[in-house]
């Protein structure tokens, strides 16, 4: 799988090398017909030389920039492994390829830095979660992400079979007359099925204490798959803020990863958006004052002075020409007038990434105002 990882993200937004083509396609599978991709790709590839050769990179210089997107038409086993859709990243020092999980539109742009806009819907910052996956016979821990499940390391006791060991053992030196011992005491007089709840509790309780030396990312959340009955004891006895409320419901030795993955994704994916949430509630409030601005022609240039603390924009690209020593948008196009020229959203996203501040893309029913884009402002 072909994915930036969030430095690889970081070191992509910095790149200032001119040119550097980004390209985007949607990737179809018809059946199991992986040829649309190529096509599509085989059409960009040409008009990027195009684009190219009317900036006027010389032939050897464009044909050598393009050459590894071009290797790619002739890949089919990289063709069969695609997602909905495809990045690519390419310059005089290479190509980088990121595979989108979402569809995008198809586009070229070139500029002296890539437009990684749309790689933000999907991994800004690239977030992740602990997942607990919670058992009496075998509990363990996991890092997480939309698309990914790794495992790690978890104190003991991790089974409740640890726990019922040790009280074994009390009960035998207390047999044998030892009355030093500091442990739990459970007495003569319970019944089987107290002396289980105890066990499980206890288990619960140590199982809580220890957690805290694996959840070493302050930011990530934390989720747990377990059976319906152990989790509020669970909740009851974890003081860790970031245990998220619902839980994933079933035995987690029955659940597959993808189910895991798919499941704890749909819990994190709240806490990951309070950001986003937040920053749509304070533009409402300070709507009309002089702390919000809206409309590409107002926050591009405040987006090159550093005004904008937080910037919210709708996921459809403003096609366009601007002035980058002042930041005046001279025209605004309909669509793309040629392959190469900018998004105007992406260039006032990647002001605001450089300056600092958090960039937030919405669905068109989230914006709020009926503009492409929103700011809160700094000054």
């Amino acid at each position: 799988m072909y994915r930036l990882t969030a430095a690889e993200l970081n070191e992509t937004l910095h790149v200032r090398r001119d040119p550097c083509v980004s390209i985007y396609l949607p990737v179809e599978k018809v059946g199991q017909d992986t040829r649309q991709g190529t096509i599509r790709l085989r059409k960009l590839v040409k008009a990027s030389h195009e684009a190219l050769r009317e900036r006027g990179l010389r032939t050897p210089q464009a044909e050598q920039l393009l050459a590894p997107v071009q290797a790619l038409l002739d890949d089919a086993l990289f063709w069969e492994h695609q997602e909905q859709g495809l990045a690519l990243f390419a310059s005089l020092d290479g190509l980088k390829i990121h595979q989108l999980t979402e569809t995008c539109a198809e586009s070229v742009t070139i500029s002296n830095r890539f437009m990684v806009l749309p790689l933000l819907a999907e991994s800004e910052q690239d977030p992740v979660y602990y997942l607990l996956t919670l058992s009496l016979d075998g509990t363990r821990l996991h890092l997480g992400t939309r698309t990914s499940l790794t495992e790690c390391e978890l104190a003991e006791p991790r089974y409740v079979k640890a726990v019922r060991d040790t009280y074994t053992l009390e009960k035998q030196l207390q047999h044998h007359g030892s009355s030093g011992g500091s442990g739990t005491v459970y007495h003569g007089s319970e019944s089987a099925h107290d002396k289980e709840k105890l066990m499980v509790e206890e288990f619960l309780r140590q199982l809580a204490a220890n957690l805290a030396g694996g959840l070493t990312l302050p930011e990530a959340p934390l989720v747990v798959a377990c059976v319906d009955y152990l989790f509020p004891l669970f909740r009851s006895l974890c003081k860790d803020c970031r245990l998220q409320d619902a839980h994933i419901s079933g035995s987690p030795d029955t659940l597959k990863k993808d189910t895991l993955m798919e499941k704890a994704w749909q819990i994190a994916r709240p806490f990951f958006e309070q950001g986003k949430h937040q920053a749509i509630r304070s533009f409402s409030h300070l709507a009309g004052t002089d702390k919000t601005s809206s409309g590409i022609g107002n926050l591009l240039p405040m987006a090159l002075q550093g005004r904008i603390e937080a910037l919210l924009l709708r996921r459809q690209p403003v096609w366009g020409r601007w002035d980058t020593g002042s930041g005046a948008v001279l025209e605004i196009l309909e669509e793309q007038a040629q392959f190469g020229d900018p998004d105007l959203l992406s260039e006032a996203a990647l002001l605001v990434l450089d300056h600092g501040g958090s960039v937030y893309l919405l669905h068109d029913e989230e914006m709020p105002v009926p503009d492409p884009c929103a700011g809160l402002l700094r000054f």
